[in-house]
Order: C-alpha cells, then sequence, then structure tokens
C-alpha cells in the first residue's frame, strides 16, 4: 500500500500544477483587472506661507488599474494628490504632481502629471474705505455728508495685484433719495482704471451713512395771465381768468424767494371782437419747476356800454 502511495509522483505534481492553474484562471476570469477614472483633490504641500500660487487647479484626473474587488472598494474620498512646493520662489515654477495609489492598484495615468504655475508673494496693505455713488439723487437735496464705517480696511493677496491696487471703494445706488439713509455694501479693490482686483478686504462689507439737506422748497403762487395787442376799438377786456388760479413751483430756496406768481405766455387779443380761450405755457425762471405746465386761460371781451 505505502509502495502504491510513494509510486507515480510525476503524474501526481502535474494534477496538483493543473489544480492551482485552473484556480488562479477561475479567480481572473471571476475578477479581472479592469481602469477606473476619479477626480482627486490636487493638495499644495511644503509651501512658504509667504507664497501664493496662481494656476494650480483643484483637481486632477487619476486613472487606476486592478482587480475588480479592490477598484470596487475604493473610497474614493480618501485619493489625494499633491504637489511639493518646498523649492518654489517668485516667478514661474513647473510642479510634478505625486499620487500614491492604493494597495493592489497601479497609476494608470496622472491627468496632468505636471502643472505648470505662478508664484508670488503674499502681501498686505491698509487703505483708505471710498464711497463711489450710483445714479442721480433727487433734485430737491444735495449731499451734507457721508460717514463710512469702517474708514479702514486690510487688503491682502498678491504683491504684484497689490502693486496695481489705487482704490478700496463701496458703490452706493443714491438714486431718488430725498431722506438720510445707510446704505450697507460689498467692498471692491480697484486699480487706476476701475479694474476689480482679486484681492481679499477685511472686513468685506462697509456701511455709509447720507446725511441730506434740502435744497429745494415748494410754495404756491398765482397765475398772472399777460396778453399783447388790443382789441377792436369800441370793445374792452371784461376779465381775465386762469384755471387753474395758482400753481405750486418747487426750486431752490435762493430762487424762490423772488418769485412770486408765475406767468403765461402772451395772450394775443389784437381786433377781437370776443373771447379769447386757449391753453398757455407758464414761464418759469431756470432752476424753477412746476408739476403744472400749461394754464387755461379765458380773456373775456364784450362792446363799451
Amino acid at each position: 500500500m505505502m509502495k502504491h502511495l510513494r509510486g507515480n509522483w510525476p503524474a501526481k505534481i502535474l494534477s496538483v500544477l493543473a489544480a492551482i492553474f485552473m484556480w488562479f484562471f477561475i479567480m481572473k476570469d471571476q475578477n479581472p483587472t479592469i481602469e477606473v477614472s476619479y477626480r482627486v483633490p490636487l493638495q499644495v504641500q511644503n509651501l512658504n506661507s509667504q507664497y501664493i500660487l496662481d494656476g494650480l487647479p483643484s483637481d486632477i484626473r487619476v486613472t487606476l488599474s486592478g482587480p475588480r474587488n479592490k477598484i470596487l472598494s475604493v473610497q474614493h474620498e480618501n485619493l489625494k494628490a499633491y504637489v511639493d512646493a518646498s523649492a518654489v520662489s517668485p516667478g514661474q515654477a513647473n510642479l510634478i504632481v505625486y499620487f500614491t495609489p492604493p494597495n493592489g492598484m497601479n497609476v494608470v495615468a496622472l491627468t496632468p502629471d505636471s502643472i505648470s504655475i505662478s508664484v508670488d508673494e503674499y502681501a498686505e496693505k491698509r487703505m483708505n474705505v471710498e464711497i463711489v455713488p450710483v445714479g442721480k439723487l433727487s433734485d430737491t437735496v444735495a449731499i451734507q455728508s457721508v460717514t463710512t464705517s469702517p474708514k479702514e480696511v486690510t487688503v491682502t493677496g498678491r504683491k504684484q495685484l497689490l502693486d496695481k491696487m489705487a482704490r478700496v471703494v463701496m458703490k452706493v445706488d443714491v438714486t431718488g433719495q430725498t431722506k438720510n439713509f445707510t446704505s450697507v455694501g460689498a467692498l471692491e479693490a480697484w486699480d487706476a482704471n476701475g479694474n476689480v482686483l482679486d484681492l481679499a478686504i477685511n472686513p468685506a462689507q462697509a456701511q455709509a451713512q447720507y446725511e441730506l439737506n434740502s435744497v429745494r422748497t415748494e410754495k404756491a403762487v398765482p397765475v398772472v395771465v399777460s396778453t399783447t395787442g388790443a382789441v377792436t376799438p369800441g370793445y374792452v377786456v371784461k376779465a381775465i381768468t386762469s384755471t387753474p388760479a395758482q400753481v405750486t413751483i418747487l426750486g431752490r430756496e435762493e430762487l424762490m424767494d423772488s418769485i412770486t406768481q408765475a406767468q403765461t405766455d402772451l395772450v394775443n387779443i389784437s381786433g377781437a371782437t370776443a373771447n379769447v380761450e386757449g391753453s398757455y405755457n407758464l414761464l418759469l425762471p431756470n432752476g424753477v419747476t412746476s408739476t403744472t405746465k400749461t394754464v387755461n386761460v379765458k380773456v373775456e371781451i364784450a362792446k363799451k356800454e
């Protein structure tokens, strides 16, 4: 019996090898090698705190290959790529992208596998806040004062951009404002041409308090109808009426003090033998207005008694 078991070793070895081969073949068919791509966050390591990188993407594409069961078990959120910025200095630089694949997997491609960037120094600057009005105030008021809070802010970012900065502004829409008002808005860093620069401002908002003065007053004045020419002999002007008989005018206080009436265009009564009626424009000095632009005038004409 023992002799039988010890015999025929070549056949037994071949049988074992065949079984192992079949096992690998079956397992490979059951768990094939596949490829898959992910968008992976790109981190920066060893960057000098006084430098700012420009042109660095937030993520890259990573293509991995490996057994299907390994690929399916990958936790995407744990995948990260990085660049080493320890050797950069102000100017241009090319950084290699590094990525360590999970155990049992290989990197097929990194897209991109290197990145060209510009390196600038980090800087900060204190700036006064300026208010830029947008639109047009009501004609009845003028700005007495504008109070800004805060008056100064800190601007940080790339030194090249900070060197171009000319103003920090807050735009305020003043359209139609007639009373004191407060506005809160975002701050912007501008260059000398009014272009907005990509800089951080702290605080990012400001408040502007406007105090307005009334520069126009209203008052009611009588309408005075002026005539030209003369009626036909034997006729007389009995009465002149205007509808409305008075109008409200609006203007600067220094002008309004001297105005006591609103005159109409001349009404021509030359050779008239009957009533003259019509709509006539009001004549107002420059800087004075009225919501009433025209009045109806009636000149009553009758024979002499």
